[in-house]
Parts: C-alpha cells; sequence; structure tokens
C-alpha cells in the first residue's frame, strides 16, 4: 500500500488556507498539523521551519496581509510587517521545505494577486509584496526544475470571503460582481480544488507559472456592464 502524500500549509487558519486543508485531505493527503491550530508558529521566523516533513508533496503557502494605506502614509514599521508575512515568511518556508520537496519531486503553490499587476489604490505595500512573490516562484522554477520540482504562483481575484485582515468594503463587492463575467465571486473551495489539481502529477512540464484565477475580471474591459 503506497504511503499517504504529505503536504505543509502555512496560513492553514485563513478562509483560504482552511479550504485548502480540507481539500488536501479530502484527496488523502496528510496535512501537517503544526500550521492547522490556533496557536501555529510563527510564518516570518526561521526557526519556525525547522520541523518539516522529511518528505514533502505539496508546500502550499497561504499566509498573507493586506494593509489600506496611501503610501505617503504608511510607515517603515507598516511596510516591512506587510513585506515579511507576504514575502519573507515565503522564502523562509521554501528554503526550509527544498529537502522535502526534492524528497518527493513535490509541488510549490505560493498565493498572490491581482493587484500584483492591477493594483487597486491605497495598497503599495500588499501590491509590491506579491510581485516579489511572483518573482520568487519564478526564480524557484529554474532552480529547481532539476530536482522534479514544479512551482506555480496563484494570482486571485475576488473571492467571496476576504482575507482577515480586509475590511468589507460593500460598494467595492457589488461593483466586482458587475465586472465578472459570471457575475459570482469566487469561493475558496474552487481554490482549494485547483491546488489539489496541481499536485496530481499530470502537468510537470508547467512551472514557474503565475495562474491568473480571477474568473475574467481582469479581461473584462467591455463598458456596459
Amino acid at each position: 500500500m503506497n504511503a499517504k502524500k504529505t503536504a505543509v500549509v502555512i496560513g492553514a487558519t485563513g478562509n483560504l488556507g482552511s479550504a485548502i486543508v480540507e481539500a488536501l485531505e479530502r484527496a488523502g493527503y496528510e496535512v501537517d498539523r503544526t500550521w492547522v491550530g490556533a496557536h501555529h508558529p510563527d510564518a516570518t521566523l526561521a526557526a519556525s521551519y525547522a520541523s518539516l516533513p522529511s518528505r514533502i508533496d505539496m508546500a502550499v503557502y497561504a499566509a498573507g496581509i493586506n494593509l489600506v494605506k496611501p503610501v505617503h502614509e504608511l510607515t517603515e514599521e507598516e511596510w516591512d510587517e506587510v513585506m515579511s508575512i507576504n514575502v519573507r515568511g515565503a522564502f523562509l518556508f521554501a528554503r526550509a521545505a527544498f529537502p522535502g520537496l526534492k524528497a518527493a519531486r513535490g509541488t510549490l503553490v505560493a498565493i498572490s494577486s491581482m493587484n500584483s499587476a492591477f493594483p487597486y489604490p491605497n495598497r503599495a505595500a500588499y501590491s509590491t509584496s506579491k510581485a516579489a512573490l511572483e518573482g520568487l516562484i519564478k526564480q524557484l522554477a529554474v532552480e529547481w526544475g532539476e530536482h522534479g520540482i514544479s512551482t506555480h504562483a496563484i494570482r486571485l481575484g475576488p473571492l467571496n470571503k476576504l482575507m482577515k485582515t480586509t475590511k468589507a468594503n460593500p460598494a467595492i463587492l457589488e461593483a466586482t460582481k458587475r465586472r465578472l463575467p459570471q457575475h459570482e465571486l469566487i469561493p475558496p473551495e474552487a481554490v482549494a480544488n485547483y491546488i489539489v489539481s496541481l499536485g496530481s502529477g499530470t502537468a510537470p512540464w508547467v512551472t514557474g507559472a503565475v495562474i491568473d484565477f480571477e474568473a475574467g475580471f481582469t479581461l473584462n474591459a467591455y463598458p456596459l456592464r
């Protein structure tokens, strides 16, 4: 009998992260419980990754923080916090997960945002951090391809469950629905299922990709919405 595949999900307690954990478990993965509980380690500290599994079939970095504030009002501390969680943590995780990913010829997925290419106002730190994250994913595809590791950045569009650090704005949500071709926000479960498919091993030559998972939002420039 084949052993279960192993997964590690950083940011597993958020709306999206918890959906990813549930989808992976349904698909038969054994998810590292270190990051699932309320008292998980600090994703921005190297020491937090000291005890990762020796074999990692699926590694997901879904940790993230948003900050809505004009760039001229951003403090250095606020900028550093967003960059630390969104980029530094991803780097530390990837570096520590490398031996396990190499052993499994596994898959690394990071959650980006359409704001990396289509920024909203007052999101300078968030948009910049996600652009940097996509750069890291591309770099790792080049360095790790010889080890059979594939890397993917999912450039998310509007979800129907927001990040915990994002304050809901009903006007933006309604306007977004009108612009989406389907007129429906994206359920986190759909993203989670897609991540499971990336670990199926059916497309090993797809790596370093930035996947637009935004339901056609940025494509829909038709003015009569």
